[in-house]
């Protein structure tokens, strides 16, 4: 999916495709609530160090951005004032469009497949471990 957002960048669902992405892309990482099914979770070791900056990154951003929405990341602070006998109130927060890794986006497909090679190389040791 990245790579097809890549290409087609000024595609004008490119940035809901984005977020989408991240979001998948963190789902082997994290529990469900679901108690009827049990997901394994794959932990952070197959990632490549370079990488584990950028995966810590998106991941708090899938947790307070994209799949939730944290108010203490988008510090809203409640205004109230009187003008002409009239109460009014505004809630002003942060602006965060959830496209702040956007720019990564070649990293971030970089570290998906470094992910995907060491967890192959995994896996062909412990076949080999098998058959010894």
């Amino acid at each position: 999916m990245l790579k097809k957002i890549s290409e087609e960048h000024n595609n004008k669902l490119s940035g809901a495709a984005f977020r989408f992405a991240l979001i998948e892309y963190c789902k082997p990482y994290t529990n469900s609530i679901d108690i009827v099914k049990k997901r394994n979770t794959l932990d952070k070791r197959y990632i490549p160090q370079i990488y584990l900056e950028l995966h810590n990154r998106i991941f708090n951003a899938r947790n307070q951005i994209h799949a939730h929405s944290d108010i203490a990341v988008k510090e809203a602070i409640l205004y109230k004032h009187e003008f002409n006998g009239q109460n009014y109130s505004l809630i002003s927060e942060n602006s965060i469009t959830g496209l702040e890794e956007y720019l990564n986006i070649q990293e971030i497909t970089k570290m998906i497949q470094g992910t995907l090679d060491n967890m192959y190389a995994a896996q062909k040791d412990i076949e080999l471990a098998i058959y010894i």
